[in-house]
């Protein structure tokens, strides 16, 4: 197995592309080796619910990789995925960053505070066994994340950092025990009045200045809301061997249905990684804060989409392994801009389902309560907002992901109803399987006939 020191080489990138974003909503969403593969029975068609795609999920003895290779298909050829079509090929052509690494770091925040079947299908999906685990697992990633970046001070220095915060509405308070776990992983605990200006734009503003202003999402919390749990992840690193932007060469760029003509970067390595497999090419840079990036370019007479139709497929790219090797650099620099904001439906692809619709009202009781009264708890909207700008000198990148978590409906408490029949009433009688049998009115009770 790998450690989680070595998966963060390999996910650096990934990770530092992401901050996590959990909403806890009262009333409405705020705003997502060796393998074996396994048929999530739980998601796709058999789950009734539309837009889910049917996931065969794979299984590695790396939790991240496993995580990763699950959710990304779910999220690169779920239909609607980005909110703006029913076709499944349209996000596969698009340009699209997602972060799966913010996803898992995100999902963690919600499994410590759950319970029974709520968190059993996420632990399945993060590759634990328990809570405790769990948690050990939130500490050491964020642990690794924070000691794996340089001297933000120093000029040029990589970072990579992830920050969390937590914020509970008024009438509502998170568990001591919740509030130690998330403390554990240096969580900011706020607190304020949902459905205000103020409280939107703090949240933004946090978001901001945790990823250098690279994110400033717009929130729109409502007062009916419950929490909002956050995570953010921000990464900047420069190349080992910098590109010599006089060095550009215009050729074309083969998008689909067209031909673009774009500026290349261009320069030869004698010390980058190579590998060449039977559908595709891939190959490795290195930057100076010891992070890599590798790219895969399908064969001439290979669609993308070809190799990222399912896990199996992702999961092999994933596990691609570039041996050393001296390479000619084309490469366009680009700036993506993603909001994917339907990544509920890929959790629920991917097998997590009842933190959306607890089978048990108290899911949620190891992490929230409602001051007056009792509540119970779903998770609602999850959304993820990605920049990633890749450039002659290096990457920025950070992401955001929300999860909103919204009060159940519950049955009406306090004192009981009067409903007197002292007038004239109408009435129904209907069968087991809902057939009408009597229909009848009464004026007077005293009578029988």
């Amino acid at each position: 197995m790998r450690s989680t020191a070595s998966r963060l080489g390999a996910a650096a990138l990934a990770m530092a592309l992401s901050g996590a974003l959990i909403a806890l909503p009262a009333c409405s969403p705020v705003l997502s080796n060796n393998s074996s593969t396994a048929e999530n029975t739980g998601a796709g068609a058999a789950s009734g619910q539309p837009g889910l795609a049917p996931i065969t999920l794979v299984h590695t003895d790396d939790a991240l990789e496993t995580f990763a290779a699950n959710s990304a298909a779910a999220v690169l050829n779920g239909p609607d995925a980005d909110g703006t079509s029913d076709d499944p090929d349209s996000i596969r052509e698009k340009n699209l960053c997602y972060s799966p690494m913010s996803l898992y770091l995100a999902c963690t925040l919600v499994g410590l505070g759950t319970q029974g079947a709520a968190q059993s299908q996420l632990l399945d999906a993060l590759g634990v066994s328990n809570q405790e685990e769990l948690a050990a697992m939130a500490q050491q990633l964020r642990a690794s994340i924070q000691t794996t970046g340089g001297d933000p001070t120093v000029e040029g220095a990589a970072q990579l950092k992830v920050a969390d915060s937590i914020w509970v509405n008024e009438g509502y308070r998170f568990t001591d025990a919740y509030l130690q776990e998330t403390a554990a992983l240096g969580a900011d605990a706020l607190t304020g009045v949902f459905g205000t200006e103020t409280m939107d734009k703090a949240m933004s503003g946090w978001v901001s200045e945790k990823t250098n202003g690279l994110l400033k999402p717009r929130f729109s919390t409502q007062d009916g809301q419950a929490a909002m749990l956050l995570d953010t992840v921000y990464f900047k690193d420069g190349w080992v061997n910098p590109f010599d932007v006089a060095q550009n060469e215009v050729g074309a760029f083969h998008a689909p249905g067209t031909d673009i003509q774009t500026p290349f970067m261009r320069q030869t390595i004698s010390d980058s990684s190579f590998y060449q497999g039977s559908n595709y090419t891939a190959a490795t840079l290195p930057f100076a804060g010891g992070s890599t990036m590798t790219f895969f370019r399908p064969n001439d007479d290979v669609r993308l989409s070809e190799l990222l139709t399912g896990t199996d497929s992702i999961l092999a790219l994933l596990q691609t392994q570039p041996e050393p090797a001296k390479v000619d650099w084309w490469l366009p620099a680009f700036t993506t801009n993603s909001t994917m904001d339907h990544l509920d439906t890929s959790l629920k692809a991917i097998g997590v389902m009842n933190i959306f619709s607890p089978e048990s009202p108290d899911a949620f009781a190891p992490m929230i309560e409602a001051e007056e009264g009792s509540a119970s708890f779903s998770v609602g909207q999850v959304q993820q907002d990605v920049h990633f700008a890749l450039d002659a000198n290096g990457v920025e990148a950070a992401a955001s992901t929300a999860i909103g978590i919204e009060k159940m409906a519950l049955g009406p408490e306090g004192e009981p109803v009067t409903f007197k029949l002292d007038r004239p009433f109408f009435y129904t009688v209907t069968s087991p399987d809902g057939n009408l049998l009597f229909i009848g009115v009464v004026y007077n009770p005293g009578l029988t006939d």
